[in-house]
């Protein structure tokens, strides 16, 4: 028979505490170590071992990413946020916060139990929903690092950036925008460092693929 799951419940209310703490209590593959007000208590008598935390995001807030941190340094401790609201920025919050996983609000006492079980197997206990909401943040954040920095330019700079991109040569530009070959090299030049590519047909690339 496996040894129950060592957790702590850190919430700022003495009900939800203690109502949480009774229903865990039901669970024969939990055993509860401790509950918390707050971060800075959970530091003062951390539990010893291995075990989860049960985090309470929003009510703990106060306590700030500072606190956060010094309690995933603690031995042992892997942090579960539950009472998640259903929406991406709270789960993204939850990732940033440092959880290892979160249990979305209105979850049963079995749903709880089965992430406190995951977690304790090393498994992230992150629901279809949560997974979901991550790959689609990951997607956009990756699309924001590939964009360009186009904001960089200056409208001359965005000028010549565009004949680049239709194919003219230095000398067609200077012909256009009555400048010197050499002045126009030295945009070219800057246009590339500005936006980290190394030739023109990198620029045509980028941009026609749609890195505006």
């Amino acid at each position: 028979m496996r040894e129950p799951v060592a957790v702590g419940i850190l919430h700022s209310s003495p009900l939800i505490r203690e109502g949480l703490s009774q229903l865990l209590k039901q669970q024969q593959a939990v055993r509860v170590a401790g509950t918390f007000e707050n971060a800075r208590d959970v530091l003062q008598r951390p539990v010893a071992g291995e075990h989860i935390l049960l985090y309470d995001l929003d009510t703990n807030h106060r306590d700030g990413p500072a606190l956060m941190a010094q309690l995933r340094s603690l031995a042992g401790i892997k942090i579960l946020i539950f009472g998640v609201m259903d929406d991406d920025a709270a789960i993204i919050d939850c990732v940033r916060a440092g959880a290892s996983g979160c249990v979305l609000q209105g979850a049963s006492t079995e749903d709880q139990v089965s992430a406190i079980r995951s977690l304790a197997q090393g498994a992230p206990p992150f629901s279809p929903r949560v997974i979901t909401t991550l790959f689609s943040y990951v997607a956009k954040m990756q699309a924001s690092e590939e964009r360009l920095p186009m904001d960089s330019l200056t409208p001359r700079e965005e000028q010549i950036l565009q004949m680049i991109v239709e194919g003219l040569t230095n000398k067609e530009i200077a012909q256009k925008l009555y400048l010197r070959p050499q002045t126009v090299k030295n945009y070219v030049h800057l246009v590339l460092q500005k936006l980290n590519l190394h030739n023109r047909l990198e620029v045509i690339r980028a941009l026609r693929s749609g890195k505006r």
